[in-house]
């Protein structure tokens, strides 16, 4: 948050599709270690021997296991800095980001900002680059949107869809009578 309290929200931000489809591997157990707690083996969190421990950037810890890892490079191996061990590949980024795009431009939602923004206001977003897109001759932006009722930007859209579904809707009653 900054300090005119406004804080991005990277919660929902995946459709449920894909939360239906991006699950833990088979095997894949964590323990919450409780408030007070400095060292909690494998043993006592219930995890198969070989667990590992992860903190949370919150300063939550966690044991966890994967199985199979001398065979398998689970994505918080892959992408260490980005990937919680504890989310894998249910981490909604993550589910967003392959999510299949349909155009060559697309955009990608990373977050959402339910404060109001005041004329003169000012937003400033830390990036950190973490994929090159320059082997591919492709290009990355940051695109600022304001969601009203009917959509996006353009709420004559939202509006044209419900006057095409009426009219549809009503010549389909005049072809069934």
């Amino acid at each position: 948050a900054d300090p005119d309290g406004v804080v991005m929200d990277e919660k929902n931000i995946a459709w449920p599709s894909d939360t239906d489809k991006f699950v833990q591997v088979e095997g894949f157990k964590s323990y919450k270690w409780a408030a007070g707690e400095t060292a909690v083996t494998c043993a006592q969190a219930g995890l198969s021997s070989g667990c590992r421990t992860y903190t949370e950037s919150d300063g939550q810890t966690y044991s966890f296991y994967y199985p199979s890892e001398e065979k398998h490079q689970y994505l918080y191996e892959t992408y260490p800095n980005q990937i919680s061990p504890i989310k894998g590949v249910t981490d909604e980024h993550f589910m967003v980001w392959m999510r299949t795009a349909a155009l060559p431009n697309f955009r990608k939602l990373y977050g959402k900002i339910h404060q109001d923004f005041k004329k003169g206001n000012q937003l400033i977003l830390d990036i950190t680059a973490n994929f090159e897109v320059d082997s591919f001759s492709g290009s990355k932006s940051i695109t600022i949107g304001q969601v009203a009722e009917f959509g996006g930007k353009n709420a004559y859209l939202g509006i044209a869809y419900i006057v095409v579904g009426a009219i549809s809707l009503m010549f389909a009653l005049l072809f069934v009578t």
